[in-house]
This record gives C-alpha cells, structure tokens and sequence, in this order.
C-alpha cells in the first residue's frame, strides 16, 4: 500500500475537535427542547383531565339534600350541574331541556346554600 495515501486517508477521517463541537451543542438544544415540550404536555394533561364522575341528577339532589355538597356551578349552556362534595369528590350531571329539573335543583341549592357557594354560569347571547 502507498503509504502518502495511508497518511491522506487518516487525514481525512480524523475529526476536527471544532467541528464536532457545532453538531453537538445542536444535538443538546434539540433534546432539550423535545424534553421541555414533553413535559409541558404531560403537564396540561395532568392539569385538563376531567376527574369528575357523571351522576344521575337524583343523586346530586340527594347529596345537597343530606348536606354533602361543598361547592355547586350550574352550568346553564350545557344544562349540566357540577359539585364538589365536602370530602373533595366531584360529580356532575345534566338535567332535561324539558321539565322543572333545573328550578328543583337551584331551590335545593339555595336551601341548602353549600359552605362552599354555588354559581349559575348563564352564556352571553
């Protein structure tokens, strides 16, 4: 073998320290920001998730009734009722566009005026 084309090999296969300082600090920025992003999604999922537990409307009305209920929010555009009962739980449940279920529940509540308050959310036309 030629040994002027060994040593040119070599050359040109050896690694220039100050060009592979480019790549790797390019390298570290696009993991750092696909580590950020990560987290940053499994955060809103964490704080979005929806851990309430559907219900039937009677049994919202029975646990205001027996004083359960810490905090309500009738939600008039959904025709949906959302509580939180005093030891932290969360229910909701919808009530029929048909029928006085909504005037029933809002007396209840207004009875019962919950520790926590209850809000009626009505949307802007």
């Amino acid at each position: 073998m030629n040994w002027h084309a060994v040593e040119m090999a070599k050359r040109n296969t050896a690694i220039n320290p100050k060009q592979g300082q480019g790549s790797s600090r390019t390298r570290a920025v696009i993991m750092s920001a696909a580590t950020a992003g990560a987290l940053l999604v499994g955060g809103l999922f964490l704080v979005i998730r929806d851990d309430s537990q559907q219900v039937e409307l009677a049994t919202v009305l029975a646990q205001v009734r027996s004083g359960k209920v810490w905090s309500a929010k009738l939600i008039e555009a959904e025709r949906r009722v959302e509580t939180t009962t005093v030891d932290k739980k969360h229910f909701h449940a919808y009530w029929d566009e048909a029928g006085d279920q909504r005037e029933a529940l809002a007396k209840e509540l207004m009875a019962a005026q919950p520790p926590g308050g209850y809000s009626v959310e009505v949307p802007l036309n």
